[in-house]
């Protein structure tokens, strides 16, 4: 966050959770940015999925990058996910979401039966 210059009243921190160690590790990044002058509305993590979307709203960070069909099933929201004025709404279901996009469901059920 000192790399470059960064400036915390205007410049974006883009964290991948999962290749950053995880949520743990993530939540500690986000009390050192805190401590440093960094608010949330500053974090938009990697990721343009729904994990990703989860981690927003659970943190209440200021966004998340998305990219739906780039890496096929594996990115993108939920099946019945609506995109209004730019934003998305966190969905009312139990779950972090990959259980509304059918395709990438079908697929994690089929690996948890061969297992």
């Amino acid at each position: 966050m000192r790399f470059g210059g960064l400036r915390a009243d205007r410049d974006i921190i883009q964290i991948d959770v999962p290749q950053s160690y995880g949520i743990v590790q993530f939540s500690r990044t986000l009390d050192m940015l805190k401590r440093h002058g960094w608010g949330r509305q500053s974090i938009f993590p990697h990721g343009g999925n729904q994990m990703t979307l989860a981690i927003v709203g659970g943190f209440g960070l200021g966004g998340c990058e998305a990219y739906p069909g780039v890496f096929g099933i594996f990115a993108g929201f939920a099946d019945d996910t609506k995109v209004e004025n730019g934003y998305l709404k966190l969905p009312d279901r139990p779950g972090i979401g990959f259980e509304a996009q059918n395709a990438l469901y079908v697929v994690m059920r089929e690996l948890a039966e061969h297992k």
